[in-house]
Order: structure tokens, then sequence, then C-alpha cells
């Protein structure tokens, strides 16, 4: 499976701060803004299955759910 985590970030906008509406991977939010701070407990993994025996087992496990951990099938 292909792992990911994201984040919500604190970033400078119009010169004051705010957390972002969305999650970001660290490389999408450095683009845009390398001064971001990220929120630690905000994180969540997404999984993504690169075969039929992965999607079944996600499938399984998101039927049980982890408020940390989303898949993507």
């Amino acid at each position: 499976m292909v792992t990911e985590e994201v984040f919500y970030w604190r970033i400078q906008w119009a010169g004051r701060w705010m957390l972002t509406t969305r999650r970001f991977d660290e490389r999408e939010i450095r683009q845009e803004h390398p001064e971001a701070i990220r929120v630690d407990d905000s994180r969540l993994t997404i999984l993504t299955p690169e075969n039929p025996q992965e999607r079944l087992q996600a499938r399984s496990a998101a039927a049980h759910g982890s408020p940390d951990v989303q898949y993507r099938l």
C-alpha cells in the first residue's frame, strides 16, 4: 500500500498566522508556504491499495475504522 501522511498547517497569509482548512503533506505545503508550521496532533494517514489483495484487506479494515487512518478505495 502507498502511505501518505497529511497534517493541518499554520501558515502566514496576508500578514496573519492562520490554520489551513484542509490537510496537506509536507511536499505540497512547502511549495507555496515554506514558513508553514505543522500541527502535530492533526496527523491523518492515508493508505492507498496497489493490488486486489490489498483492496480486499483495506475494505475489511475500513469497516472497523480508525480516526487516524483513512483508506482510498
